[in-house]
Parts: structure tokens; sequence; C-alpha cells
């Protein structure tokens, strides 16, 4: 029998406040014990606080207990954005072609955790008319005790707080603890468990679905399983039909066969009617990666193109700096350093532009960026950031953000504008509230690490990069702000095993950050050439 002691809870939230930067209250221990009950088991450990004592020097088994753990951060109707794009134009033309088709109208909610999603989904399948025996709506999670909760339907009244009224009365009844799905409402969906990781989905039939919901699962996922499961969820959906990711997750740079289409200003991922090419194998030897004929646009504005020739990344005239490096020193393709890559030798300096100039009125914004969509709206903000103007960049994210309140590539767009800016307190707050919205966002986690560097809190830095790492090991570009956290505190020694984690790291592919950063290393060739030359610089002894 499984012993979870209330001490066992105290010592794992803080194990990963520690670790991972996530904060767990009180409120939140029903996610810990779900987890518990899960992962002790296959481990054979029956006793909690032997098994909290064991996560310490076994990470591996950490970071399988975290996507569990995460459980207690879902919501009804997450996303407002999707939702809108849900209930006005993606349920009604799923439902009114499987009607035309004589069908039922087929749904996965996958990694669906304590049900809210799938209910929400129920809700808007209802408001619409449809009937349970119209629908067809898989929920599926890991978790297996997550599950089972989900099938009672019972949630707190915290957790309905936030519901419309009309809803809340239509589709709850009140019990003792706060409030249940009236019975009607589960008629709608079939909950069971799912390791979305296996090799094949053998509940699944090709081409079945019109829609797959997989939302903050995937950042729990290393680039392989995320390309596999993209294949697999590929041939899962009927031509044409629909996958909604969450916020903090793009397929930018990791698997190009789906289509993507912005939808009320939510960006989402279609089958293409029409056949694929075949993907043609590039490479030699016994390692080959795969590409289509033509890569898909990207959802994010691309960050500072790179000069691929010897000069290296190219900067503004603005923040240009010159490093000259003699010639029996500098490693082959040395790139010039910028205030990224060189802070040791010369700090980042923040912009020009004072506080009060970033909180320029959001009236005096152009009046043509409020009537983009979401994504050109932020591509604009990006092209100021690129041309220098932070003023106007602040206010579009600003007003963005205003619109969009849950939009987390802005959130981190803005925490970076803000530091570079000089405004310190304003990007932690904007990081802070991208944590809260997403707990294990990797990208808040390594911009705020470069917001504590740039302000030279090197502890902090240090920390919240540590914590980005543990999250996703193999993030070069975390190795790489890493090693200059530890430049900066003269401990060379762990600034050349970073540097050289960094580069090793290149053997495997690195996905596209959310949020945008100007001038920091993003492809492959950039961070080894920034990170051989600061290994090389090292190694050989202090710049001229």
């Amino acid at each position: 029998m499984l012993t979870v002691t209330s001490k066992a809870l105290q010592q794992l939230s803080s194990l990963l406040l520690e670790r991972a930067g996530l904060k767990i209250t009180p409120d939140g221990y029903h996610s810990l014990r779900l987890a518990l009950s899960t992962r002790m088991p296959v481990v054979g450990i029956v006793n909690a606080e032997e098994y909290v004592k064991m996560l310490r020097s076994a990470e591996d088994e950490l970071r399988s207990l975290l996507p569990l753990v995460t459980v207690g951060h879902t919501e009804f109707f997450r996303d407002p954005k999707q939702f809108r794009a849900l209930e006005s134009r993606i349920l009604p033309d799923a439902l009114w072609k499987a009607r035309r088709e004589n069908r039922r109208v087929s749904i996965w909610s996958a990694g669906c955790a304590t049900g809210e999603e799938p209910y929400s989904l129920a809700m808007v399948l209802a408001e619409q008319g449809a009937l349970p025996i119209e629908v067809d709506l898989w929920a599926t999670d890991l978790n297996l005790a997550a599950v089972e909760a989900a099938k009672q339907g019972r949630f707190s009244s915290r957790r309905v707080a936030g519901m419309h009224g009309d809803r809340r009365t239509r589709f709850f009844r009140p019990v003792e603890d706060g409030y249940e799905i009236v019975s009607s409402l589960k008629d709608y969906v079939r909950f069971d468990g799912q390791n979305l990781a296996v090799p094949v989905f053998e509940k699944v039939k090709p081409e079945s679905l019109d829609l797959i919901l997989c939302r903050n699962v995937i950042i729990y996922f290393d680039l392989p399983t995320i390309r596999a499961l993209m294949d697999r969820f590929l041939a899962a959906l009927r031509p044409g039909a629909l996958l909604l990711l969450g916020y903090s997750e793009s397929l930018f740079k990791v698997y190009d066969r789906f289509e993507m289409v912005e939808m009320e200003g939510a960006f989402v991922y279609r089958r293409p009617v029409k056949p694929l090419p075949p993907r043609t194998p590039i490479g030699t030897g016994n390692t080959k990666t795969y590409s289509n004929s033509a890569l898909l646009p990207s959802t994010r504005a691309l960050k500072t193109t790179l000069d691929t020739s010897s000069k290296g990344p190219s900067v503004s005239p603005a923040s240009r700096k010159t490093v000259e490096v003699p010639a029996s020193k500098a490693p082959e393709a040395s790139p010039a350093a910028n205030p990224v890559s060189e802070p040791s030798r010369k700090p980042l300096e923040a912009s020009a532009v004072g506080a009060e100039a970033g909180r320029t009125r959001t009236s005096e914004m152009p009046a043509w960026s409020l009537m983009l969509a979401p994504g050109e709206r932020l591509n604009a903000a990006v092209r100021m950031i690129e041309r220098g103007d932070f003023v106007s960049a602040v206010n579009t994210v600003e007003q963005l953000l205003s619109d969009e309140p849950g939009h987390l590539d802005a959130l981190l767009t803005l925490g970076n504008i803000y530091s570079l800016s000089g405004r310190v307190v304003d990007a932690r707050d904007a990081f802070a509230q991208a944590i809260n919205r997403e707990p294990l966002c990797v990208e808040a986690r390594v911009f705020g690490g470069l917001a504590e560097l740039q302000a030279g809190e090197l502890a902090e830095a240090r920390a919240e990069l540590g914590k980005a790492l543990f999250l996703e090991p193999s993030l070069a570009i975390g190795h790489y702000l890493m090693a200059q956290v530890h430049e900066r505190l003269k401990d060379h020694e762990a600034a050349r095993r970073h540097y050289r984690n960094a580069i090793s790291q290149l053997r495997f592919p690195q996905r596209q950050l959310a949020g945008h950063y100007p001038e920091l290393p993003d492809s492959a060739e950039a961070i080894s050439r920034a990170a051989r030359y600061a290994l090389a610089a090292l190694e050989e002894g202090p710049l001229l």
C-alpha cells in the first residue's frame, strides 16, 4: 500500500521548486498525490519519503514525474483565443461535415489531465446542438489517476469560478466539495489511458479523426519523440483535419508536414488535403535526416538574420562591437564579438531607451498595427526591435497583450524588450507571468537568466539557466549562456565545460525558442562558432 505523508509532499514541492522552478502550493498537492500514485509503483517504492529521497539523485525519474505533476495547472476553456476558433469555426465545420457524411465527429483530447479540456469541448458541442450519439470525443492521459479523477468529473468551486454563469448552471450540479459535471455531459466523453510515446496507437484508425488537441504536452518530449508523435498524428487525421498545440509549442524547424493556418487569431496545424511528397534522405553514412521539398512558414518572426561569412552574426550599428583577435589565437571561422557572445569581456549594455520612454502611451501606436492579426502584430514589433525602435516595439507588444492576454510569444518578447531597455523589474514580472501561465516554460527561464546576466545579477542568472537546462538538457543555447555566466564569475573550468556542452548538444536538432531576443545566436552554426570562439579564447588566454 502506498504511503504519502504531508512531509513527503512538502519535500517534493521543495525539490520541484529547487530543480525545475515549479512552485506548487498546498492547494496543488492533489496533483502531487496523483503523480506519486502513478510513478511510485513503476519504480517499486511504496513510501513517498523514500521516493523523494531517491529523486534527488535520479534526474531521469524526476523528469518522468514532471509531466504528471503539472496536471493541476489545467483549466476550463484554457486559451480563449483557441476556443474562439473552436466555437466559431472548427467544431461547427467538423460537425457539419460529419453529418453530411453520415458519421460521428471524431475528436481526440490527447493529454487531457483531469478532464477540463474535453469537458469544455463537450459543452461547446452541446451548445451547438450536437447530441452525444453524434460525437466520439476520446480523452486520454498517461496518468491513470488523473483519468479516474476526470471520469468522476468533480471540481472545486475555485476551479469553476471563472465559468460563465449559464454554463455552470446547465452543465454542473452542486456537490458538497464543489461541483460535478452533469451525467448528460459526461455522455459525450470517453476517458482512457494512453501513452503518446508508444510507436503505434492501436485504438486509432488511420485517417479517422477530425480534430486532435495535444496542448502543453510536447514541451516535455525530446525532438525524436515529437517528430514520431507528429507522424502518428498526421496518419490519424483525415485529410484537411486539424491539430491544436499549446502556446509554448511550435513545429517550426521541428516538423514540416502539416500546413499552418490562422483561425480567429489562433494558429492551428492542418493535414494537407493533397498527398504530401515523400521525404528524401539528406546526408551520408548511417545517419540520415529527412526533408520535404518545401518548408512551411513560421508562426513566429525569425530572429536576426545571421551572416554566414567569417564576419559572423550581423548586429545593428548601435550595438556593433569589434574585437581584434591575433591570427595565432583565432579559431577557424571566428565570429566577431557581439553583445551576447562576449559578455565577460564587454558586458551587455542597456539600450539608450529610458524607462519613461518605454512607457509611451499606446494611443501613440500606429493605427494600422491594431488591424493586423496577432501573429503579424508580433512580427511588426520584431521588425521595430531589429531597427532599434524599442519604444514602438514596447507599445505594439503591450497593446497586443492587452487584446490577447495569454499570448506567450508576445509576453516573452516583451520581457526581452524590457530587459534590453534597462527595465529589469518589468522584465522579471513578464517572465514570472509566463511561468505562471506555463509552469515549465523553458524560454521564460532562458530569457530570465539572460536578463539577470545583462543586469549583472550572476547568481540569479545561474539559477534561472540551471532550471532551464534541467528541463531541457539538450538546449545548446542554454549551455552557451550558462558558460557566459560562469565566465563572468571567473569560474573558467565551469565555463569551458558549458561551452563544450553547447557544442556537443548541437548533434541533436535544436528547436526554435518562443519569443524574440535580437542578435541571440539561434542557428546551430551560429551557436557553434560563438562557443568555439569563446572556448578558444579561454583556453589560449585573454583577448588582446
